[in-house]
């Protein structure tokens, strides 16, 4: 496998920071960075506003589990803590693996508990499917299609109008 779609949101503390922390410890393997755009929470909407983007990732060497397992170092990291009552519940950090492609451009498949792949929630979620249409506008989600047709489909379009696009926030630097 050699490329991966991963969304990341902040709605705890420094969420700048935490954004940027995440983005360099993948920059071995950056392609791309999106903008970030701040949202209102989804799922469970007692806590505060996310700052979100999405990155585009290569190693020829990674799978998907290596993919997953480097997501979840980075959210340990910057003081991750899953609370299992509150499943959409507030974060320092998430780092959601959404896709992955084989090197020939074979999406990746899988119906595992710990990585469905691809995430089966990307296609309702505005704040995933918006930052990475700015890193690929003819993007397709394996399995739903076009980004730019899944951001017109009602639920999406609706939550599309909540995101507050964020220039002042950078998530990479000539350092």
């Amino acid at each position: 496998m050699t490329r991966a779609l991963l969304s990341l949101g902040s709605n705890l503390g420094d969420r700048a920071a935490h954004l940027r922390a995440a983005v360099a410890a993948l920059r071995p393997w950056l392609i791309a960075t999106s903008g970030v755009y701040e949202t209102p929470p989804w799922g469970d909407p007692d806590q505060p506003f996310y700052l979100n983007a999405a990155v585009l990732v290569a190693d020829p060497e990674a799978g998907p589990d290596e993919w997953l397992a480097r997501a979840q170092g980075i959210e340990r990291a910057a003081g991750r803590e899953r609370d299992p009552r509150r499943r959409f519940g507030p974060r320092t950090l998430d780092v959601d693996v959404i896709a992955v492609w084989h090197e020939d451009g074979e999406p990746v498949e899988s119906t595992d508990p710990q990585l469905t792949l691809p995430h089966p929630r990307a296609h309702l979620r505005a704040f995933v499917l918006r930052p990475w249409l700015d890193i690929d506008p003819h993007a397709r989600l394996p399995g739903h299609g076009a980004l730019a047709d899944l951001l017109r489909t009602p639920s999406v379009a609706d939550d599309l109008a909540d995101l507050r696009p964020r220039p002042d926030v950078a998530l990479e630097s000539d350092q």
